[in-house]
């Protein structure tokens, strides 16, 4: 937006864990709503973080766990004992976290029409590919809440650094608070020839690669698209009528000499995924607060609606043609994510001939397959693993970041159109080296105009405990809009100015 004297305001609703709470961005609102981990609530009103951070105190109401209320005076709440804060803020439109409410005026007019195709990411990081720096991972794609904070491992899988330092750029280009508790960079020595695959039952091997014979879709021949790591994604569309209707992608390799290998996988998700989830915040509208703190506080329901709705979509599943003819499922790729590919081996069984024939499980319409190759696993190493060394933000040292990255009790917290510079010691600059990143944190998306105004409890109980009837019921809205996602996706990314 450019600046201008006219200042715009509007009531912005907020929900925020519990460790951002306590920063300046919601030190001025006039009331907090409090969901605790035990079920109740408090609103309060004229509140102030207290005694060194620990406390909330304020004057206000206590409700049951059946929101009746229980009292009414002047509290002080634990922090610790806090699920999710909740505020409606007055603020104009300059300040970043105030677009939560009002994030409309900053999108597309498709966006605006149909939100649920606007960018969204976890936190995304940009390393050399010996050229530029380039897009090569996104974080904890699943970790939505900070019930579901994770540590994910990305293969940076181009990744060519130079230099005494390795420079990683954290980039937030989204509607969302990025809570990261650990950031680092894993380092193997490169052998001339070999790889370093990681499989998916978290080993690293150096791997000698292998390129497929066949490789066989419903439309026919895909080996070009899938031959090289380059972008030329495989890719089908949704199922008129099932968002979960299955398919199957064949390939073959020949003149394998290992006995212990994994098929390499380099891909990304479509937007399917994305479009699933914000239409469950969508169900949730004004609720979403509750229906958060209801997440974070672990109840049964939720929890097992969310296992049961990925179960339904499914990831890759790997399967292996027996010499008696039957495909037996070997192994499943789970990895989330619609912005930067990954790469990854799923194991497979002893290898006794000197070929394979393997049957890919997958949803239409979930998958961007860009790479596949089998590896023939020769040695299991162990990483050097790399923490920051400094962080800059705007070209200046920032102490308290680097401070946070490497507390395991702080969060590293990002927001809309934030870029930070990491720094690393590289291990020995005239050598070369395979890299992979691992992420530990959660992200919260701000909350779109458009879902305040559509509670569903209903629409959000059927998605969860009978997701293949809810998955059925979407699919003519989301084929409505498919073939123009991927473009309307990326054109509503924030535009990140930074890139020092």
């Amino acid at each position: 937006m450019n600046s201008c004297s006219t200042k715009f305001y509007s009531v912005s609703r907020q929900s925020l864990p519990t460790p951002l709470i306590t920063q300046n961005n919601l030190q001025s609102a006039p009331y907090i709503k409090l969901h605790m981990l035990n079920g109740m609530v408090y609103i309060l009103s004229d509140w102030q973080i207290a005694q060194n951070e620990e406390f909330v105190s304020g004057n206000g109401d206590l409700y049951g766990i059946n929101r009746n209320k229980i009292s009414s005076g002047d509290f002080s709440v634990p922090v610790d004992q806090i699920a999710i804060a909740e505020t409606n803020i007055l603020e104009g439109i300059t300040n970043s976290l105030s677009a939560i409410s009002i994030i409309s005026a900053g999108l597309s007019g498709f966006c605006i029409v149909n939100p649920k195709a606007c960018f969204g990411s976890c936190p995304t990081f940009y390393i050399s590919d010996g050229d530029s720096m380039a897009l090569m991972a996104e974080g904890f794609s699943s970790s939505t809440t900070p019930a579901w904070e994770a540590t994910d491992v990305d293969a940076l899988f181009l990744a060519d650094p130079k230099g005494k330092e390795i420079r990683l750029k954290v980039t937030n280009e989204a509607h969302e608070t990025h809570a990261i508790r650990s950031i680092k960079l894993l380092a193997f020595p490169k052998l001339k020839g070999k790889r370093v695959i990681r499989t998916t039952d978290e080993k690293y091997f150096q791997s000698n690669l292998i390129y497929p014979s066949v490789c066989n879709a419903a439309e026919g021949d895909i080996l070009p698209e899938v031959l090289f790591f380059d972008k030329e994604e495989r890719f089908s569309a949704a199922d008129d009528n099932y968002l979960a209707e299955k398919e199957y992608i064949e390939v073959s390799f020949d003149n394998i000499t290992a006995t212990k290998a994994a098929l390499v996988l380099g891909k990304r998700q479509t937007l399917l995924s994305t479009f699933i989830y914000y239409e469950s915040l969508d169900y949730m509208g004004s609720g979403r607060g509750e229906d958060m703190a209801r997440i974070v506080r672990g109840d049964k329901m939720v929890s097992k609606g969310r296992k049961k709705l990925l179960e339904t979509l499914g990831g890759i599943d790997v399967q292996v043609l027996s010499k008696s003819g039957q495909w037996t499922t070997i192994g499943t790729d789970m990895e989330a994510g619609p912005i930067a590919r990954d790469v990854v081996g799923i194991p497979l069984p002893t290898i006794t001939d000197n070929s394979i024939k393997i049957r890919l499980r997958l949803t239409k319409g979930l998958w961007r397959i860009d790479y596949i190759a089998l590896a023939e696993l020769e040695k299991e190493l162990n990483p050097m693993v790399l923490n920051p060394l400094r962080v800059e933000n705007s070209n200046k040292i920032d102490p308290k970041s680097l401070k946070a990255l490497l507390d395991p009790d702080q969060y590293f917290t990002t927001i809309r159109g934030d870029v930070y510079n990491l720094f690393f010691a590289m291990p020995d600059s005239e050598s070369s080296y395979e890299w992979f990143l691992e992420s530990r944190g959660y992200y919260l998306e701000w909350h779109r105009d458009e879902w305040l105004k559509n509670n569903n409890e209903l629409a959000l109980a059927e998605l969860l405990v009978f997701p293949r009837r809810a998955l059925k019921r979407l699919a003519p809205q989301f084929k409505k809009i498919e073939h123009e996602l991927e473009e309307t996706f990326w054109n509503s990314r924030y535009e990140i100015h930074n890139n020092h």
